[in-house]
């Protein structure tokens, strides 16, 4: 199935101009792959990433697979001598509107390579970083109503990075799936 997978993601990025990418400025291009939103490409470039990609949560689980490339996954904990972070918590529906305070936190990290698959549970704080062009496929396994979301920063000067989403321009999406198809 995986090499299925493979062949499929590779006639994606050769085509990408035909199909509605979103973007994020975590350095994330997306693309729904059914209409549920239960699964998803991803392709990263955390050379674009605005700032530091932040420590978060999500609303929902996940198992994200390696198509090709790398990424690094810390899981957070609170722990009291962890390093000291500013952590923000808002609604997703008003993410201008935020609580803020500071906790201690210490992670786990761990490493994965193509074909490899990890999991997340929502609630539970991670970060990722990913060798440019990394390609993933996350799978949605259930949406949680929450009434908060959670993002950390180290840097408290840092500039808040949105989780929304916006339509790529035609350089984002060519110079992405260029750089992803590097690894193919």
């Amino acid at each position: 199935m995986e090499c299925f997978d493979k062949v499929l993601v590779r006639n994606i990025l050769e085509h990408a101009l035909d199909y509605p990418w979103r973007y994020q400025d975590i350095g994330l291009l997306a693309l729904r792959l059914d209409e549920h939103r239960e699964y998803a490409l991803h392709v990263w470039a955390p050379d674009r990433c605005i700032g530091t990609p932040p420590i978060h949560d999500h609303p929902f689980d996940f198992v994200s697979r390696i198509i090709v490339g790398e990424l690094t996954n810390a899981r957070y904990v609170e722990d009291p001598s962890g390093a000291k972070y500013l952590r923000e918590r808002y609604s997703p529906s008003n993410e201008e509107s935020r609580t803020t305070d500071y906790v201690q936190l210490s992670s786990e990290v761990e490493t994965f390579r193509e074909g490899d698959e990890y999991d997340q549970v929502a609630d539970e704080l991670h970060d990722s970083h990913q060798l440019p062009g990394t390609v993933t496929i996350i799978h949605r396994v259930a949406f949680r109503e929450v009434g908060e979301l959670t993002v950390c920063r180290l840097d408290e000067k840092a500039a808040w990075l949105s989780g929304a989403s916006r339509t790529p321009t035609t350089a984002e999406v060519t110079g992405i799936t260029k750089q992803a198809l590097t690894h193919f």
